[in-house]
């Protein structure tokens, strides 16, 4: 039992061993995220028997049953994802995965006696829950890793797709969580693990691909050298210009293409309108900005 799972976690320390100091780095900063994630299950989510999904709901169900460990279930559930993991995402994603994996599982079960149950109302459970769950997962992608389970199909997914990886955990939770309501035989349980579950991909959304969300502007104007000069001096981004012609008018224009901070959408406008009044101008969300003060390419 408990014995072998330790065993396995010290090969895996030794695996670990060859790699850098910074690869030493993330793995300890990688594990701490995946225990983060993990408290939500025995803090929120276990002791109101929302189920979220994915193999640790998969497991929680076996544990409902046959009471079996929960972290012990979730570990011979991944290995067959540990495979998919190393055969399509490489041998180091496949280390870290496992590695994480192996020692979030045990805390899952180390932590049942420690962590405080919350025991109040199912609604702040589920919204809480939901609030840890996709802050560490979260956390997680963004460092390149995972905690296993459903996390590596939604990143092969995200790879190989570009399907976002709280959609893809959205679908195959909601799986998950229909058949525990059937097993639970308490549709409450399983309307709330619907919160919880869409709140943790919301989270997981933002903090992915959201976080650095900017803006972009597209500036028609007659005065182009104007109105990019201004943008350049004031905010220090660059413009690129087009020609374009106003079919309406059949007049000649400039389309000026930008990226800005959100904070700095005020003072465009502003320079815009104080260079050209006349100008059309159309602003909208951009989920990332590669480049030039703004983030490096492949970041």
């Amino acid at each position: 039992g408990r014995k072998r799972i330790f065993i396995v976690s010290s090969q895996f320390f030794h695996h670990m061993s060859s790699f850098p100091v910074t690869s030493h780095l993330n793995q300890y900063k990688n594990n701490i995220q995946c225990i983060i994630q993990k408290m939500r299950f025995d803090l929120f989510l276990q002791p109101n028997q929302i189920n979220v999904g994915g193999v640790s709901g998969i497991a929680l169900v076996t544990n409902y049953l046959w009471n079996l460990p929960i972290g012990v279930v979730s570990i011979v559930l991944n290995i067959p994802l540990f495979f998919l993991g190393w055969r399509t995402l490489g041998r180091g994603f496949f280390l870290k995965t496992a590695f994480g994996t192996v020692v979030s599982s045990i805390f899952v079960d180390l932590l049942v006696n420690i962590v405080p149950a919350f025991d109040g109302d199912m609604l702040i459970a589920a919204l809480y829950g939901g609030i840890v769950m996709g802050a560490g997962y979260g956390l997680i992608f963004r460092a390149g890793g995972t905690s296993g389970g459903v996390d590596i199909i939604a990143k092969w997914m995200n790879k190989q797709k570009d399907i976002p990886i709280g959609t893809t955990n959205l679908v195959s939770n909601a799986v998950v969580i229909v058949g525990s309501a059937i097993i639970y035989g308490n549709l409450d349980s399983a309307l709330y693990a619907m919160i919880t579950s869409y709140l943790t991909s919301m989270v997981i959304d933002k903090m992915v691909y959201g976080m650095d969300a900017q803006k972009s502007a597209m500036i028609i104007t007659s005065k182009p050298k104007e109105v990019a000069g201004a943008v350049m001096e004031e905010l220090h981004r660059g413009c690129t210009g087009m020609e374009g012609t106003g079919m309406y008018t059949g007049d000649k224009r400039t389309v000026l293409i930008c990226a800005v901070r959100r904070h700095e959408t005020g003072t465009l406008k502003k320079l815009i309108l104080e260079k050209d009044e006349h100008a059309f101008m159309m602003i909208s969300n951009i989920n990332e900005v590669f480049g030039h003060n703004f983030k490096r390419l492949g970041q």
